[in-house]
């Protein structure tokens, strides 16, 4: 038996890593409407919890053996569960939560994008920032915040805030993402489940759109085609050596550039996705 929960705020939450994190009105407003969306792949004994009933009110026998499955696992979600009574043996510990945090962060992505042959780098100054694109002046490049949202924690150098931005996130956060930006024409991802024996399965691919700025709008669902083959095999290989403790959803975002090139990877989410969900 598994109880899910859909918790859309933990990308901000994992950002601000501590238990008290209250999310803006707007993304408790989507949670609040969307609870139910678990239901859409719940077994029929499994149970979708609304983010406010109590334990002991959910009806659960006390010799059934379940599984909290949230959206994404933070230390505002522990501490919410906890506060309506579930089972601290039901949750992850404070210390596995801070591994999960740093592997959310973007730092990870870019020593898997190093791997790949991806030009993106970790800052921790904006002379830093500077003498990269200064040394490389044709390119376009975007910056992010180690830890956001989907679409958020997004800022170009040729923006004319952009220092102002850097000297804030170089503050809450400790480093600059910087990232080669890419003639986008199609976003796509690869969904992944590792099992708690370390077993990967590729779920699928996912094909999704986002506007201008990043911000995920719908998705489709489809095959690999024969030249994501290779990428498919390196991620089934190397995913589950990247952090050999985490057992869970694996979400990698690829695109496909307007001259027809693969980016293997634009982000990995350690975590459920709307391309999972989709698929499931």
């Amino acid at each position: 038996m598994k109880i899910y929960i859909f918790n859309p705020e933990n990308d901000m939450a994992l950002a601000n890593g501590t238990p008290g994190y209250t999310p803006p009105a707007n993304i408790r407003a989507y949670r609040q409407a969307n609870w139910r969306l678990p239901e859409k792949w719940a077994l029929p004994e499994d149970i979708v919890w609304d983010g406010e009933t109590m334990f002991d009110n959910l009806g659960i026998p006390s010799d059934k053996d379940f599984e909290i499955v949230p959206w994404g696992w933070s230390p505002a979600i522990v501490h919410q569960l906890q506060l309506a009574g579930f089972p601290a043996d039901k949750m992850p510990s404070a210390q596995w939560i801070q591994k999960l945090r740093i592997l959310s962060g973007r730092q990870t992505t870019v020593s898997i994008q190093r791997q790949l042959g991806i030009e993106a780098y970790v800052c921790h100054t904006i002379d830093e920032i500077t003498a990269i694109i200064q040394s490389h002046p044709e390119r376009e490049y975007i910056m992010k915040s180690p830890w956001s949202s989907s679409g958020k924690g997004l800022m170009s150098p040729r923006n004319a805030n952009w220092r102002g931005w850097t000297h804030r996130i170089l503050r809450q956060q400790g480093d600059v993402i910087l990232e080669r930006k890419l003639d986008r024409a199609q976003d796509f991802a690869m969904e992944f489940f590792i099992d708690r024996k370390h077993n990967i399965k590729y779920i699928g691919l996912s094909l999704f759109a986002t506007d201008e700025y990043g911000h995920y709008l719908r998705n489709i669902t489809g095959n690999v085609t024969h030249a994501l083959d290779s990428v498919l095999e390196w991620y089934l290989t190397n995913l589950p050596r990247i952090a050999p403790w985490y057992h869970g959803p694996v979400g990698v975002d690829m695109l496909i550039t307007t001259s027809g090139e693969i980016c293997p990877c634009i982000e990995i989410n350690w975590r459920m996705t709307m391309g999972m969900a989709s698929l499931l």
